[in-house]
């Protein structure tokens, strides 16, 4: 039964509150979404020190924001839970120490890759939060059955079919991985959208460039206000199936097969040889597109290096999380101004929440949901990544038919590894994680995905214990 918040406003619970980047974006773009004022706002985190800080900014953002927001804050999720009508997940486990070991241990192996998505990384990735998860979502089973769980978390795709697959909870799965490609358009026409005056010369996408990434955002924003792209796959590897200029209705595909084969080759080559191969362009860029695909990983081809591809900055974030605490510390003690606050990227769940709370309906680029025909030729339940509208009654995901045979069977080969991974995250089954990693492309070895669960596993004991159950009862 769809809530009535004709009578009341809603109760928006934030798990992961206490985190850097929940404080500097969703935070903001929560406290100022009109049709929210009033609202109720739950923020959990088990890191005390961190949550009592954005606490601290949620009240002075509702007293100078005018907001009247009801703030609530507690370490024990069980406090703030009952009667949540929204419950918005975004937790992290060690993450750049795990990532970092997790990548440590494949090129052991023989094998490069980015460790967060896809890969076989991606398997004790999510078995790691799956863990945490899980418990989080049996809180919201008992305590506010009836709420929407909007997820930040990643491996996104596996994290919403675990809830989805083990629960009765309703996942929306929210990623901005789609801006991406709207930079990359910016970039490859330019010249064709008049925005020859944002794009540098040589422009190319570095991490570890502060000023390339805030024109990543300006250049994504400049595109999304000229071009519609209707996308659809799967979380960070979705594929642009229509790219159309929005005042003249003009088909943008032909200049951009055209700028593909043209453009400087150092920006996003690997991205652009997907496409000439598979003819379709791929929307994450680069650095995600590779956790899918059998192409870069294998070290002894030096394929990663011909293709420039970059690793995340494990380090560069650690030290950027610290700035950021230090900005949250001095807008809580009122030591700084707060306005930075209402022009940050929002990632929208606020907009999704105002349209099932009874605000404005909304039209969303990309939401991961699970597959009711919405992608004709991939498994039904399956989670996909497609646009949609949201009103009162909750997501309607948009039909997008059916992706070109070649690009859905790379993508089903995904959706299979997921629920393999998924249900042995959940249920702690070494058989299912051992499917899981012999059917990863990038597995080219059947003992090795052997040695790369064990030496996962082990690696991870602590953060993985629905694995070692048994083992542990007979010890």
């Amino acid at each position: 039964m769809n809530q009535n918040f004709s009578s009341k406003k809603p109760k928006i619970v934030v798990i992961g509150a206490g985190s850097a980047s929940f404080g500097l974006s969703v935070l903001g773009a929560l406290m100022q979404e009109e049709s929210l004022k009033g609202a109720t706002l739950g923020l959990v985190d088990i890191n005390a020190e961190g949550l009592h800080l954005i606490e601290k900014l949620a009240r002075r953002l509702n007293r100078e924001w005018g907001t009247e927001m009801e703030i609530l804050a507690s370490t024990d999720r069980e406090q703030i839970l009952p009667e949540a009508d929204f419950v918005i997940l975004s937790i992290a486990i060690d993450r750049e120490k795990c990532w970092q070991s997790d990548q440590e241990i494949a090129k052991r192996h023989g094998i490069m890759h980015y460790a967060e998505n896809g890969g076989p990384a991606a398997l004790i990735h999510a078995a790691r939060n799956i863990a945490i998860i899980m418990d989080i979502i049996r809180d919201i089973e008992r305590l506010c059955p009836d709420a929407w769980l909007l997820n930040f978390t990643n491996p996104m795709a596996r994290i919403c079919s675990a809830v989805f697959r083990h629960s009765r909870v309703k996942p929306i799965g929210i990623c901005h991985q789609i801006g991406f490609g709207h930079m990359m358009l910016g970039v490859l026409l330019a010249d064709e959208l008049g925005l020859r005056h944002l794009v540098p010369d040589g422009y190319r996408f570095v991490w570890q460039d502060r000023k390339v990434l805030e024109l990543e955002k300006v250049i994504a924003d400049a595109v999304m206000e000229k071009v519609a792209v209707t996308a659809a796959g799967t979380n960070h590897f979705t594929w642009m199936l229509d790219i159309r200029e929005k005042q003249t209705g003009r088909d943008l595909y032909p200049a951009l097969w055209e700028k593909i084969n043209r453009h400087d080759p150092g920006f996003e080559p690997f991205s652009r040889a997907v496409a000439r191969t598979f003819g379709l362009f791929p929307v994450p860029g680069d650095c995600h597109l590779v956790e899918y695909l059998p192409y870069t990983h294998n070290m002894h081809r030096k394929s990663w290096e011909r293709f420039d591809i970059q690793m995340y900055p494990l380090d560069g974030v650690v030290t950027d999380r610290e700035g950021m605490w230090r900005r949250i510390a001095d807008m809580a003690e009122e030591r700084m101004p707060v306005d930075s606050l209402r022009s940050l990227h929002s990632e929208r769940a606020e907009k999704v929440i105002a349209a099932i709370a009874g605000g404005p309906a909304t039209y969303e680029l990309a939401l991961n949901l699970p597959n009711h025909g919405q992608i004709e030729n991939l498994p039904a339940g399956s989670v996909v990544e497609t646009p949609a509208w949201v009103d009162v009654n909750g997501p309607h995901p948009v039909s997008v038919g059916r992706l070109p045979e070649p690009v859905a069977e790379l993508i089903r080969r995904q959706i299979t590894v997921t629920h393999l991974a998924v249900d042995a995250a959940v249920s702690g089954d070494r058989s299912l994680a051992l499917k899981a990693l012999a059917l990863d492309p990038m597995i080219d070895d059947i003992d090795l995905a052997a040695t790369l669960l064990d030496e996962y596993l082990a690696a991870n004991r602590p953060y993985v214990p629905q694995f070692f159950r048994n083992s542990d009862a007979q010890g």
